[in-house]
């Protein structure tokens, strides 16, 4: 009885997957400039740009600006390599959750020479409405 339990409470938690609030897959060319906006109710707009410059030994060097604050680094298409998490807004309580984007590097497609991503956020309380811009050429 006790296996029967445990096997129901593993495929319960397996079958509860994150729901994800804002999905989106987009491919970026070399320092092609991706531009999200995130806003929220009282007419509060962040800006978030990313780009990639750099694919070499299977990683992908990363440029982020978030609000005005920059951030470098590298994604791998492997797992636990391949996300980089990005709180959207701040807490309004201890007891709420803060929506968060997962920003996951996919894979490099060598022909094309384009990286793909998938852009999920995730927000229980809905506060933040999404918005991808087309894409534009960096310089």
């Amino acid at each position: 009885m006790k296996t029967f339990v445990v096997w129901a409470l593993i495929l319960l938690s397996s079958a509860q997957a994150a729901e994800w609030n804002y999905m989106k897959e987009i491919r970026l060319k070399k320092d092609q400039l991706q531009t999200v906006l995130i806003k929220e109710e009282p007419e509060t707009t962040r800006v978030l740009k990313f780009r990639w410059t750099l694919y070499a030994g299977d990683g992908l060097v990363m440029h982020l600006n978030f609000n005005d604050l920059a951030a470098q680094f590298i994604l791998y298409a492997h797992y636990k390599k391949d996300a980089h998490k990005l709180q959207l807004l701040p807490k309004r309580s201890v007891y709420e959750r803060a929506p968060y984007m997962y920003l996951i590097f996919k894979k490099f497609d060598h022909k094309t020479k384009e990286a793909y991503f998938d852009i999920l956020v995730e927000d229980a309380e809905k506060r933040a409405l999404i918005e991808v811009k087309p894409l534009k050429e960096s310089r």
